[in-house]
């Protein structure tokens, strides 16, 4: 009976393990179920797909580039952060002749993550904590679309979540118990090492995390220094005053801040090494820096993407313009540094020149950083989302996690969790330095990302732990904190969703396609354009790229009726009509003929070619006076015109 008595107390103490076992097995397989069938009714997409969207196609070639034998990618610097293409090339180099095993891959490492989330919020407030944020994380769909992408935000989450979560064991394998502090300077010893060789870990998740989003720097360094102060805070021994001695986190020395920092620095340096062999110029990552904060710092910025008036809006055109347009403006060559250094001067000009509409623009990119609402680039998540049953179903998002993950964090750090207070600072500045290291920029959905695995994790800790134990001294600040972020995060920007180029997008794709419902879709996707002169344009030009006048016509009759004055607009429609009634004249057809070219030279009356046929048309049908008036503004309007000039003394002759 002894026996057995003194067996029970590790069997209860292993219940709670196999019962977090189970409730992660329950979490990952959920986690699956829903990313792969968010892969399978999304993945086949026609908008997804590498010809349909600029960044997507651009990492694309750049992968199968690598994959092909140019390992260094060229001579230059990388324009773009450079991890993603590799990934993308090591799955073209197995033997993957689509891109679903790469979608594949990242829905598996989307899964991990859910899982490292788990495990994350478990280490640093416990077990109810660990399943409130992982299943917060698997039902926030954003993620999970985002990892059926061809994009380098697919990774974002999976590297996010395991640096915190390595990061999280750093932090925890130093703490002490009654049990570990009777086990004298040998257990304290190991304790370190695996302090040290975690916060060495996290170091290279991080530096592998700023490969992919270069401006994780900032919060890597925000972490950096959270890990070296508390080794600073000395205090006076006791009858010494003259002998101090460290006092701080349970990490107790500088060696974790330097392992971590090491750990960083071995991650990003074969790709600092790369720029430096090819180029001969320091760049720590990508060049594009320098053209994003200018993006985002300009007088003409509004806290989202807006294209620079020169540059093409495209990886590969920003690659190209931006040296072509910087070199313009300074008047001399400049190497892809200094081209990066002349974008981040001239926002820096700015904001010196105009400080309080810089500070105001910073304050809108916080609120936008933190906003329920999504801010597309490229694809329009609310707009998949209604394509996707499942996405649907998930419909957790910011709007719920920066309130609740904002409570969370003032719980960290008020040692409401398993970590004490004193040690929370490396992970509770994450995500608040992060927010800051993106407003800084550009605001868009996919930048968001790393944002969501620690919101998620701050989020089961404030669900598990604002009732727990003493949760009554630590309910005021922490409603305080969650009703702030609820009205920044819950109130209507006002910002363009994307919903509606997206369906202008599958329209065109549809009328390119051949497809003989185009015209119908177009209809009923007009109403939704909050420019549907401008969608009838492109309906119409698309039309006309694809062999079909009538409907080209139709649609660009549609446009200018809306807006006769745009720019542009007359011209075009005026030369379709102008075709279409040469070759109506052709084949016979005199009244339609007669038709088409009065109105494309009502519509545009300097459509020199119109105006000849027209007076062609109307000198057939004995209506010469008209027709050498016809005839004679062609050659006002293009005096070297020698059909309106012939024809005009063939008519002169009939007086």
């Amino acid at each position: 009976m002894a026996g057995k008595r003194g067996k029970k107390p590790r069997a209860e103490a292993r219940d709670p393990d196999r019962r977090a076992g189970l409730v992660l097995a329950g979490l990952l397989g959920l986690a699956l179920l829903v990313k792969v069938s968010v892969l399978l009714s999304l993945g086949d997409h026609p908008l997804l797909q590498p010809d349909a969207g600029l960044d997507t196609g651009a990492y694309a070639r750049l992968a199968w580039r690598v994959a092909s034998g140019d390992l260094l990618l060229g001579t230059e610097p990388y324009f773009v952060s450079p991890l993603y293409v590799y990934f993308l090339a090591a799955i073209f180099k197995l033997g993957a002749s689509s891109l679903f095993p790469a979608r594949l891959v990242q829905v598996l490492l989307g899964t991990a993550a859910a899982g490292l989330v788990f495990a994350t919020a478990r280490r640093l407030f416990g077990d109810r904590a660990a399943a409130a944020a992982g299943l917060l994380y698997v039902l926030t769909g954003i993620v999970t679309f985002h990892e059926i992408l061809i994009l380098q935000a697919a990774l974002d989450p999976f590297l996010t979540a395991l640096f915190l979560y390595l990061l999280a064991v750093a932090l925890t394998s130093g703490g002490s118990s009654s049990k570990e502090e009777k086990e004298g300077a040998d257990g304290e010893g190991v304790r370190s090492r695996e302090a040290w060789v975690a916060s060495a870990a996290a170091g290279i998740a991080g530096g592998l995390l700023a490969l992919n989003r270069p401006n994780a720097l900032v919060p890597l360094a925000a972490v950096a220094l959270a890990l070296a102060l508390p080794p600073l805070v000395l205090r006076r021994r006791a009858g010494s005053p003259s002998s101090l001695s460290l006092e701080g986190s349970p990490l107790r020395t500088f060696w974790p801040a330097l392992t971590f920092v090491v750990g960083v620095g071995l991650a990003i340096a074969p790709v600092t090494l790369r720029n430096l062999a090819v180029s001969h110029e320091l760049v720590l990552i990508s060049s594009h820096g320098g053209l994003n904060f200018f993006i985002g710092n300009n007088p003409e910025a509004d806290g989202t993407y807006r294209a620079v008036p020169g540059i093409t809006p495209s990886i590969e055109g920003q690659a190209a313009d931006t040296k072509r347009l910087a070199e313009s403006e300074a008047g001399r060559p400049l190497s892809v540094r200094e081209v990066s250094s002349h974008f981040a001067a001239k926002a820096w000009r700015w904001i010196g020149a105009n400080p309080g509409a810089a500070a105001r623009l910073l304050a809108r990119k916080v609120w936008y950083v933190l906003s329920g609402d999504e801010i597309p680039l490229n694809f329009s998540y609310p707009w998949y989302r209604g394509q996707s049953p499942v996405l649907k179903l998930l419909a957790v998002g910011p709007g719920l996690l920066v309130p609740l993950g904002g409570a969370g964090l003032v719980l960290l750090f008020l040692g409401a969790g398993r970590l004490p207070a004193k040690d929370a600072a490396p992970l509770g500045l994450f995500s608040p330095v992060y927010v800051l290291a993106v407003a800084a920029f550009f605001v868009a959905t996919r930048y968001r990302l790393p944002l969501i695995p620690a919101l998620a994790v701050a989020s089961g800790g404030a669900v598990a732990t604002a009732f727990g134990p003493g949760a009554r001294r630590r309910l005021v600040p922490a409603a305080l904190a969650a009703g702030l972020l609820a009205v920044v995060s819950l109130a209507p920007t006002g910002l363009w969703d994307g919903a509606s180029d997206e369906e202008m997008h599958l329209v065109l794709w549809e009328i390119e396609k051949g497809d003989p419902g185009a015209m119908t879709h177009a209809e009923s996707a007009a109403s939704g354009q909050s420019d549907p002169a401008l969608f009838w344009f492109r309906v119409g030009e698309s039309f006309d790229a694809a062999g079909k006048p009538d409907e080209a016509i139709a649609a660009l009759s549609r446009s200018w009726a809306i807006a006769p004055d745009r720019r542009g607009l007359a011209p075009a429609l005026s030369e379709r009509l102008g075709k279409r009634g040469v070759a109506r004249a052709l084949a016979g057809d005199t009244a339609g003929s007669r038709s088409d070219l009065e109105a494309a030279v009502r519509i545009d009356p300097s459509n020199a070619a119109a105006c000849l046929n027209l007076a062609a048309v109307l000198a057939a049908e004995g209506e010469t006076d008209r027709a050498r008036a016809l005839a004679r503004r062609a050659l006002e309007i293009q005096p070297d015109y020698d059909k309106a000039r012939a024809l005009l003394r063939a008519l002169e002759g009939r007086k």
